[in-house]
């Protein structure tokens, strides 16, 4: 009877030990397309001058440095108005302004309630 529990012991295990195919690999995920230019941006010019202002938050010099665009950390883009004469020289519109000092840039919100410090780039 051992004689025939051996075979029938290894029949067992090389059933269970034979090969599994391997899954297939995985395609790689398709790079996604580049995101088409933004035509707004495109008819702003050139960017005369950039500023990293807090929180995540941009302000670009453009139109030969008459208007600044306001990329904010939620997404939006505003574009502020020069104001002709200002000192320090200053752009606004919709409740926001930038200035530009001798030694410093600020985004702020034109009530004064709060304001962002802001650095060239």
């Amino acid at each position: 009877m051992t004689r025939l529990l051996l075979p029938v012991c290894a029949a067992a295990l090389l059933a269970a030990c034979q090969a599994q195919t391997p899954e297939p690999a995985l395609a790689p995920e398709p790079a996604p397309a580049p995101a088409a230019p933004d035509p707004e941006r495109a008819n702003d010019g050139d960017v005369v001058a950039g500023y990293a202002c807090e929180g995540g938050n941009t302000v670009e010099l453009v139109r030969e440095g008459r208007v600044a665009r306001a990329s904010l950390s939620d997404g939006r883009t505003i574009r502020l108005g020069e104001m002709a004469g200002s000192s320090p020289r200053t752009w606004s519109d919709v409740g926001l302004s930038f200035s530009v000092g001798d030694d410093f840039a600020e985004l702020s919100q034109t009530n004064g309630e709060y304001s962002l410090t802001c650095t060239p780039l």
